[in-house]
């Protein structure tokens, strides 16, 4: 299991019922992020936290996906179990 941050921990303790189920989504699936998604600065704290990513689809110009890192599932993982 990946070692988390304090201030991971201590950011997912405070997450808001969006970002909690996004990030549960992303652990689950890596999907095209939107350009709503993109601006949302409550969702931006996700990546700022580095518990999920954005990343280029090979063969897929300009389109970006985004997924949960290692450490974002980890949360989710302890969100779903009740931990967080």
């Amino acid at each position: 299991m990946t070692k988390l941050t304090n201030d991971q921990i201590e950011f997912a303790k405070s997450m808001t019922i969006k970002q909690r189920g996004v990030l549960n989504s992303l652990s689950m699936y890596d999907c095209y992020i939107s350009a709503s998604e993109m601006a949302d600065v409550e969702l931006k704290e996700l990546i700022r936290t580095q518990l999920a990513r954005y990343y280029a689809q090979p063969g897929i110009e300009g389109r970006l996906s985004w997924g949960a890192t290692d450490a974002g599932r980890s949360i989710a993982q302890r969100i779903r179990a009740g931990a967080l």
